[in-house]
């Protein structure tokens, strides 16, 4: 299964949106994103606001083999 994620501010990057969805990095999670999205690189560094972007749920990305890291969020 996968989820869809739309970018909602401007100067978001892939990376940002990722962990901020899933509240954890994965290693390898912007490749497999790339990987669902073929056509995402073209975006550019900064997705375009209401971009809508496939990702894997986070069991899935964890079954992958996705080593898990919490983010720190230090403005919460």
């Amino acid at each position: 299964m996968t989820e869809t994620v739309i970018v909602k501010t401007e100067g978001t990057t892939l990376s940002a949106l990722l962990a901020r969805h899933y509240r954890k990095v994965f290693s390898g999670m912007v490749a497999k994103t790339f990987a669902l999205n073929r056509d995402l690189a073209r975006s550019g560094p900064l997705l375009p606001v209401g971009r809508v972007v496939t990702v894997l749920t986070p069991a899935e990305m964890a079954a992958e083999g996705g080593a898990a890291k919490s983010v720190i969020d230090l403005f919460s």
